[in-house]
């Protein structure tokens, strides 16, 4: 799985530079540069190029690193689990893969149903799908649905998070354009009841959820945690929320819920 990812992303690298150069060489034909002012402002190709180079070899770097290792499914149930390594994943549609500090495979958190109008913006600019309705579920390692989230709404975004039996268990509300700095909403529970407040960075994602009492539900700072643990994810920067182990069953949907949609936003921002 984590070689797969690797592989995808040196090939969508790959994919993108291509295109850049195309576009490079249509600049050239169709608007060839005629004086210097004209010929060092060719160099705005020079930084995306560079990046793309860099980003597929170092993809491909990490794929030789983990192609022969025996990556493991996870025999624990997530909500068991009092970590998650997250990691985006290069596709169509923005999706998260989760894995354990080990490097065991949980499962995934990918779009699962989107309008048939707005398919191809997303699949154009991933970032309109913070203003679309749509369904996101999570799937264990053996392709289990296990919650689903359900996108609604436009200044007041409203994801409504529902057990692997489609039962909702309440929901997360997001209030939109009031701070570019932080993304700020609050977890309800069925009841209507609110179970926490959430605060997060919009530019690093960090954030520590907290409930009333003082308990600490998550921790994520910045993705950067010791990782000598594991041979898997030694040489990147790690996405790694703690998570309470002391929460009921559907406090913990909810956490993961929120949680889930959070890293979905934080890949939209970027």
């Amino acid at each position: 799985m984590i070689a797969d990812m690797y592989k995808r992303r040196e090939r969508t690298g790959y994919s993108f530079l291509i295109l850049v150069l195309l576009m490079m060489a249509g600049w050239f034909i169709f608007m060839r540069p005629s004086g210097k002012e004209e010929w060092m402002e060719t160099g705005f190709f020079l930084f995306p190029i560079l990046l793309l180079i860099f980003i597929s070899l170092s993809s491909r770097r990490k794929y030789n690193k983990v192609k022969n290792m025996e990556i493991e499914d996870s025999t624990r149930s997530l909500k068991e689990l009092d970590h998650l390594v997250i990691q985006p994943d290069a596709g169509l549609y923005p999706r998260l893969l989760a894995f354990e500090k080990n490097g065991a495979y949980v499962g995934m958190l990918k779009v699962d149903n989107l309008p048939w109008w707005s398919r191809l913006l997303v699949a154009f600019r991933s970032s309109f799908l913070s203003f679309i309705p749509c369904t996101f579920r999570f799937y264990s390692n053996e392709g289990i649905p296990l919650f689903s989230l359900h996108r609604k709404g436009f200044k007041e975004t409203v994801v409504e998070i529902d057990n692997e039996g489609e039962e909702k268990v309440g929901s997360y509300i997001q209030k939109e354009f009031k701070s570019l700095i932080h993304m700020k909403g609050m977890v309800k529970n069925s009841l209507g009841e609110e179970v926490l407040r959430v605060q997060a960075s919009g530019l690093s994602g960090d954030f520590t959820l907290k409930d009333e009492t003082g308990h600490t539900w998550a921790h994520f700072y910045n993705g950067r945690f010791p990782v000598e643990y594991t041979r898997i994810f030694r040489d990147i920067d790690n996405d790694i929320v703690e998570l309470s182990d002391t929460l009921t069953k559907e406090n913990k949907t909810l956490l993961l819920g929120t949680i889930g949609f959070l890293f979905i936003e934080r890949s939209l921002r970027r």
